[in-house]
């Protein structure tokens, strides 16, 4: 049996750093997302936002993005 990489999943970091994500968002799969590139790019297209926060970057779903 072979294992292979099929995809990443890219989670919202929550509104703030103390916070999680109330609805512990995921970006959806996209058939032709395999790297977090990728992935992050197509969560930007459904209203995902990076924001840099405490030194790195941080996911944010529509609803985190809209709250902080």
């Amino acid at each position: 049996m072979t294992a292979r990489l099929i995809g990443t999943e890219v989670f919202c970091d929550g509104p703030d750093d103390q916070t999680d994500c109330p609805s512990s968002a995921a970006v959806r799969a996209g058939f032709g997302s395999v790297t977090a590139r990728q992935v992050r790019a197509d969560g930007r297209r459904d209203g995902w936002a990076r924001r840099r926060r405490a030194g790195r970057l941080a996911d944010l779903c529509p609803s985190c993005a809209a709250a902080s």
